[in-house]
């Protein structure tokens, strides 16, 4: 499996996609080493960098929509919620069963998800907001 970065989800915001395109990099690799059968280390490795992401990335998302009166603020911060909520249950589950075939299924079902749906519809949705109001960085 690889997560390509298309034209068609770029969101206009330089700041925004190049981030994104760093978590593009960084799940590929983990999807990489999945074939490679590295386990348990790699997942680990990849929920340590996710959680740290989110920190940083939604953070800064969540910057953008406050400073700039984001309309849909709520909907899009409970949507970065869940995220975390998914990937420190999967970080839980890894802890306290260890690697297994669910663990890394679920990840890869949050990871694709989170690609597709989380970028394509929310993230979008900000950068359109963010460039029809001249926000754009």
């Amino acid at each position: 499996m690889k997560a390509e970065w298309s034209e068609s989800l770029v969101s206009g915001n330089e700041t925004i996609d190049s981030q994104h395109k760093d978590l593009f990099k960084h799940i590929n690799s983990y999807f990489e080493s999945l074939e490679r059968l590295y386990g348990h280390e790699i997942t680990i490795k990849t929920l340590n960098y996710l959680l740290k992401y989110v920190r940083f990335h939604f953070g800064t998302e969540e910057d953008l929509m406050k400073r700039y009166g984001y309309p849909d603020f709520n909907e899009h911060l409970n949507d970065h919620r869940r995220l975390v909520d998914e990937l420190m249950t999967c970080y839980k589950v890894l802890i306290a069963e260890g690697h297994s075939e669910e663990v890394v299924e679920r990840l890869r079902v949050l990871l694709q998800e989170w690609l597709v749906e989380h970028i394509m519809g929310y993230d979008k949705k900000l950068a359109m907001f963010m460039k029809e109001g001249g926000f754009c960085s």
